[in-house]
């Protein structure tokens, strides 16, 4: 560096250096505790000092310019990578959109020509996935012929191995887990013994994602994995299982697995037969059902309770009484709930009993189906009020005003 230049950048940094050593200290000082930022105050004078002096001050110029110079480049290799990533992944892009705009066109599952420069560019493995995401998306899309030549084309791209590879030798879950997922969109039945196998596994959502592929490849016979699993179902999971179960008509077995998994040792199990139970009206299921009334599992009677109503028969509401003084009282108060569209007058007397209930929402509960079943249920409870004001007089205020 010549002279005039060195000068020169001495003279315009010499105030910069200057400034902080006149003012940074002081900054310290509002934002630590006395002896703390004395003790800043004395380094920092000290090393700004030392900077600005002759000898060090060339040396602080260069090592501030090399310090810019790395934060540009840095900044340009991240943009020039970036948008590097960005025209090698449009490149993938259109090779991909081109070959589907063709199946697409000419509905035919197979006889398209894939380009050998894509079969160059898949052996990176960003463009496996991006590749792999492309037809994911599309195949959800597109059912029928173009949906299998979606499919098809995944498999002659060699990215079912690609899928598969994640699930057999990857030991991080969300990488099996995206593989079970990407398999079973792309509607690859002959890979459900390997996925089957997952439907048990100790990760969360690695078992979640296999008992889904189960479900959305064979429909309602996949529900054999609740004879072997033993972790449990998250409600999360049963809504997920009940959604796909939706798509498929043929019910073929079901019923008669029901007796086995309403007897099942992993309560999150009986629960979500009990729901099946309900929602497609397995009437032939209603002896299980009742014996789950009591089972151990609060949970399980509660949801018992809710599938026996919707399966009820005349039997039912007596049932359900028979029952009620042994549970704890949030299945009583659901009990109650439930009982409101299938109670008849011949439960009076169990009604008047809970208005002796020690809670207060039984009582009212109690009272507003006596006075809904009973011809004579308000009466009762006014002569209630009258010898105990409070809190029948509440209650008869409560019910005479629905009526």
């Amino acid at each position: 560096m010549t002279y005039p230049l060195q000068a020169g950048i001495c003279v315009l940094l010499t105030p910069v250096l200057r400034f902080c050593r006149n003012h940074l200290a002081v900054i310290y000082l509002s934002m630590y505790p006395y002896e703390t930022g004395c003790l800043l105050d004395s380094i920092l004078t000290r090393f700004i000092t030392r900077m600005t002096q002759g000898d060090t001050l060339l040396l602080s110029v260069l090592v501030l310019i090399v310090l810019i110079a790395l934060v540009v480049a840095s900044i340009y290799l991240y943009l020039f990578f970036k948008k590097k990533k960005f025209i090698y992944i449009e490149r993938i892009r259109q090779y991909m959109e081109d070959i589907i705009s063709q199946i697409i066109a000419e509905e035919s599952a197979v006889g398209y020509e894939v380009p050998g420069r894509l079969y160059k560019i898949l052996d990176n493995r960003l463009a496996r996935q991006f590749a792999v995401d492309e037809l994911v998306r599309c195949r959800k899309n597109f059912s029928g012929t173009i949906g299998e030549g979606i499919a098809n084309l995944y498999i002659q791209l060699g990215l079912r191995e690609f899928s598969l590879a994640k699930l057999k030798r990857s030991n991080k879950w969300h990488v099996k887990a995206r593989g079970i997922q990407e398999l079973y969109l792309m509607g690859q039945e002959d890979a459900l013994a390997d996925i089957y196998k997952y439907t048990d596994n100790r990760n969360e959502f690695v078992r979640m994602e296999a008992q889904t592929g189960v479900i959305h490849l064979t429909g309602f016979s996949g529900l054999r994995f609740l004879d072997i699993i033993s972790y449990p179902l998250t409600e999360w999971q049963q809504l997920k299982l009940m959604e796909q179960l939706r798509r498929y008509p043929n019910k073929e077995g079901f019923a008669d697995n029901l007796p086995k998994w309403l007897r099942s040792e992993n309560n999150t199990v009986v629960s979500f037969a009990l729901k099946l139970t309900e929602d497609y009206q397995q009437f032939g299921a209603t002896e299980y059902v009742q014996k789950c009334l009591v089972h151990p599992d609060a949970l399980v009677r509660k949801q018992a309770v809710r599938t026996l109503v919707q399966l009820a028969d005349e039997k039912t509401p007596m049932v359900l009484c028979g029952y009620f003084s042994k549970e704890p009282l949030k299945n009583q108060v659901a009990i109650l709930d439930a009982l409101s569209d299938i109670i008849t007058g011949e439960q009076s007397d169990f009604l008047k009993q809970q208005l002796e209930h020690p809670d207060h929402i039984v009582k009212l509960k109690a009272a507003a189906l006596l006075t809904a079943t009973s011809p004579d249920g308000l009466d009762f409870i006014l002569a209630k009020a009258a010898e105990q004001p409070e809190p029948y007089q509440r209650i008869y205020n409560a019910v005479n005003s629905k009526k």
